[in-house]
């Protein structure tokens, strides 16, 4: 099956999206499948590396304004509409991004079929930018959603979200997965982690684009002295007592975890739970997030995990868990496995084909 993922962004642009598409592309690449994928080259270079393909964009929206929406340049449409004219079927994920849009015009033209991954609902955004996500998704999102062949998403509370705007299609729900490497460490593992990043003491961890939807000034407010791995806008919110990591390669980011205590991350408009809620509860760290209906519908009964909203009740539950320390290991590994993942894309795309 020759494949084309195509997305908003590409590592080594950091993002939830972004770490699904590279676990998508290695995956099905491994198992036989000719996979390209073409993104904006925002965090790269444009052009081409193997298979994969970096358009000609700008990122001025997210470097300004830290809304993560590239605004892809001069001949990227032809480069885009190329490779799905080469593809058997094509892969887009979200419906709002210009990528997303042409991709999926493109393959409508041309008569190739297409599976739409919708991530996530609408952002908390303040206004004026929240009226405006609305519209979009009124107008381009439901033609957008419309034109592909098959819709999936990664958490029964957005398809949920999309029905209130009429869109009446069924989505496949496929839960994101995180790579094997994730697991709780051995002691001499979480030792010399601890070493390698300089970690003493409880480290309550932040990681996410600095930008406000992550909810870094909450997470700084209940707890001053996080270590934040990340970077963004909001980098400038950083306190003396907080320590900052701005980047940390992926094949490296698990001994973050297995060096941490507790992850703190009450971001909000989620689709999922976010992958770095996933990789710390495969590793075995307790977890603190908002009530943000993401986490709430998908972490129902996980232990270790503890709900919040103001910066007190933040402290209070990270506190709580740092002295119980309850493992969320084993439930995490028993929905989020790497193999039932892939399994379950392999099944819609090659269905689309037939």
């Amino acid at each position: 099956m020759r494949l084309l993922e195509v997305t908003h962004y590409m590592t080594p642009h950091a993002g939830g999206i972004e770490r699904v598409a590279s676990m998508l592309v290695d995956g099905l690449s491994r198992r036989g499948h000719d996979v390209r994928w073409v993104a904006s080259a925002c965090g790269g270079v444009a052009g081409t590396d193997g298979a994969r393909v970096r358009l000609p964009a700008w990122n001025v929206l997210e470097e300004r304004l830290g809304v993560p929406y590239p605004i892809l340049g001069p001949g990227a449409a032809w480069t885009l509409a190329d490779h799905v004219r080469w593809a058997d079927v094509v892969h887009v994920h979200d419906c709002l991004y210009m990528s997303s849009a042409l991709a999926v015009g493109a393959a409508r033209e041309r008569g190739t079929a297409t599976l739409l991954t919708q991530h996530i609902g609408p952002h908390p955004y303040a206004p004026p930018l929240a009226a405006l996500q609305h519209a979009a998704y009124r107008t381009l999102g439901r033609a957008v959603l419309g034109a592909a062949d098959r819709l999936a998403a990664v958490s029964p509370h957005v398809p949920a979200w999309f029905r209130s705007l009429g869109m009446r299609r069924p989505f496949e729900i496929v839960p994101n997965a995180v790579e094997p490497r994730f697991r709780p460490p051995t002691s001499d593992e979480r030792r010399a982690a601890r070493q390698v990043w300089g970690v003493s003491g409880p480290a309550v961890l932040f990681v996410g684009r600095l930008i406000p939807l992550k909810g870094l000034a909450q997470a700084l407010a209940a707890w001053p002295d996080l270590l934040v791995v990340g970077d963004g806008p909001e980098r400038r919110l950083l306190g003396p007592r907080a320590r900052h990591i701005p980047g940390v390669p992926p094949e490296r980011m698990h001994e973050l975890y297995w060096a941490s205590d507790l992850l703190l991350l009450p971001s909000r408009g989620e689709g999922f739970v976010t992958l770095a809620v996933q990789e710390a509860m495969l590793c075995g760290l307790p977890v603190v997030v908002s009530d943000d209906p993401a986490f709430r519908l998908n972490l129902a009964g996980a232990p270790g995990v503890g709900f919040g909203a103001a910066p007190a009740e933040l402290a209070l539950l990270a506190r709580r868990l740092l002295d119980e320390r309850p493992s969320p290991a084993g439930w995490a590994r028993a929905r989020w496995s790497h193999e039932r993942f892939l399994d379950g894309y392999e099944r819609l795309l090659a269905g689309l084909t037939r």
